[in-house]
């Protein structure tokens, strides 16, 4: 079966049941399915159910991941990965073999490009040429993809994706170990947008910047009136803070963990207020970095609000911290604000929501839900 990226509102998208698809089609029933967050630090499963004007979350869970079993999206231990998405896929009840899932860091490009506008169905050859010029790996070792954000002067604005089919590879072979089809592949930042716009549609005002600070990858997506205009993977995440407290405290990358977390491992918590400072003013710089890119890209465009998604999103402070050095709004993702929740899974969803989101927003997906004419 052909594997291919297919444009859609937000690239890329693989998807690999086309012949399932179309049986689908016939009889009117759609394949259950579920989101299948693969973090380097825990994988996430999130099962929605669509119900007429409603969606349910029917299914919630979660296991973690020893430090350094993924690394900058990078899986170095396939086995202990597979057998925490069983675990986590089992404390979720969710019957269905279908998974979305996403994929972020290394080996992943994502930029904004132009090229001269050209009839629909030459734009697939022209990106693919224009592509050699932005990636740097060999045009036969990645899948592209790209959407269109805008044109002017006879110039076509694109957001190019590429990624190494290797890395995609990776992803499919570990989910495929632990018993489970992966159905779609997406992009952790792409996840982002598909929650927000599920959750808060309409708000196409101004641009609106998600922030999703991971253990070790920090995913940035830049929505305007529901399309993304901008987006960019950081390798700065949660880690760097538990890295910092472990330094500047002398004990182990666990015990930091666990004290970062609020945890009660015998550390103070005015201990961890130095290098929790300092390891936010990294943060904010690199945020910064991002924006005045961002800026340099999209001409007049200006982010009104921004929302933090992700592990350390409520790190007490921080997005006080954030809104006061960056002059702009700055609040909690809050990937479930349309979404009921089954009651069993409410205390622990509700505590977690800000590092459910790209979790979420792959559970949002459906197949073929993306796909446009060429």
């Amino acid at each position: 079966m052909g594997k291919s990226f297919v444009p859609g509102a937000r690239p890329p998208i693989l998807h690999l049941s086309e012949q399932n698809d179309l049986l689908n089609k016939i009889f009117r029933k759609q394949r259950e399915t579920f989101g299948l967050d693969i973090g380097s630090s825990a994988v996430k499963v999130v099962q929605i159910r669509d119900g007429g004007s409603t969606r349910s979350l029917t299914g919630f869970g979660m296991a973690s991941l020893p430090n350094e079993t993924i690394t900058d999206g990078a899986i170095n231990d396939p086995g202990t990965v597979a057998d925490a998405i069983k675990e986590a896929v089992g404390r979720a009840g969710v019957k269905a073999t279908d998974a979305t899932i996403s994929i972020c860091g290394r080996e992943l490009i994502i930029k904004k490009i132009q090229i001269p506008e050209v009839p629909a169905a030459e734009i697939d050859d022209v990106v693919r040429l224009e592509a050699e010029h932005h990636i740097p790996f060999a045009i036969d070792e990645v899948f592209i993809d790209h959407h269109t954000i805008g044109r002017h002067g006879g110039q076509l604005d694109l957001i190019l994706v590429a990624v190494k089919k290797a890395k995609v590879a990776d992803y499919m072979s570990v989910v495929e170990q632990a018993g489970f089809s992966p159905s779609i592949v997406d992009v952790d930042g792409f996840a982002l947008g598909n929650q927000f716009e599920a959750n808060f549609p309409g708000e196409d005002d101004e641009a609106v910047a998600l922030i999703d600070i991971g253990a070790c990858i920090m995913k940035t997506n830049v929505l305007r009136a529901g399309a993304t205009i901008f987006a960019r993977d950081i390798p700065f995440g949660g880690n760097n803070y538990t890295q910092a407290i472990a330094q500047r405290l002398n004990i182990s990358f666990e015990q930091a963990e666990a004290a970062k977390l609020g945890k009660d491992v015998g550390v103070k918590w005015e201990t961890l207020v130095p290098p929790l400072e300092a390891v936010s003013r990294d943060l904010s710089l690199e945020v910064q970095r991002t924006f005045d890119y961002f800026a340099s890209t999209a001409e007049s465009e200006r982010i009104g609000k921004i929302v933090l998604a992700g592990g350390c999103a409520q790190l007490p402070g921080l997005n006080e911290y954030l809104s006061s050095n960056w002059g702009i709004p700055v609040e909690l993702a809050r990937p479930l604000e349309r979404i009921q929740v089954a009651p069993a899974f409410a205390d622990d969803v509700g505590a977690l929501a800000p590092a459910l989101a790209v979790a979420v927003g792959l559970a949002l997906r459906r197949s073929g839900d993306k796909e446009q004419p060429r």
